[in-house]
């Protein structure tokens, strides 16, 4: 039997029009409403798909499901953290405002993946509390440089969440669909 998009839309929180702009491409979804179509579908439906031709996917429909590394004890992979960074500017910027060149995400990327680096090298601890420690502040700068206004302190702690949320599920979800054999 067949779900209704009515029906879908209750199981992840998103009216019918949502998801009806989401399809049409008039509309990405927020990080969180992502996810929980990603997890509702299974992976049938994948990060790259919901932001397929956006910025965040770097133009090209960016791979989130099927990369490589990522998880706890691994190197962070740094076009994965590029993609989440892009997801989560774009969420949080102003719509009035244009989106950050896709080489500034690019370097603050890199940032993020060289700070997590740095920070892991002096102490044990690794995966989702140190990326998050990484992100905190390269989103504040990039936000900063191209809201025109700080974003407020809750507002960094939320999207630096976001942006962990994104990496490490979107790893979890590339292992589960990788083809085996």
């Amino acid at each position: 039997m067949k779900e209704s998009i009515a029906d879908f839309g209750a199981r992840v929180g998103a009216s019918r029009q949502t998801l009806y702009r989401i399809i049409g491409g008039a509309q990405a979804p927020k990080p969180a409403l992502a996810r929980r179509i990603v997890e509702a579908t299974g992976g049938a439906v994948s990060f790259e798909a919901l932001y397929k031709g956006r910025s965040v996917s770097g133009g090209a429909g960016g791979e989130v499901i099927g990369f490589s590394g990522g998880g706890e004890g691994a190197p962070l992979n740094q076009e994965r953290v590029r993609i989440c960074l892009a997801i989560v500017v774009d969420h949080l910027a102003p719509k009035d405002r244009p989106d950050p060149p896709d080489d500034a995400v690019a370097i603050a990327a890199e940032a993020v993946v060289n700070t997590y680096i740095a920070l892991s090298a002096v102490t044990t601890r690794q995966g989702p509390d140190r990326l998050r420690q990484a992100l905190r502040p390269v989103l504040e700068e990039i936000l900063r440089e191209y809201a025109a206004t700080p974003p407020p302190a809750a507002v960094l702690d939320r999207g630096a969440d976001l942006a962990t949320q994104i990496y490490f599920q979107s790893s979890e979800f590339g292992q589960a669909n990788t083809p085996t054999g």
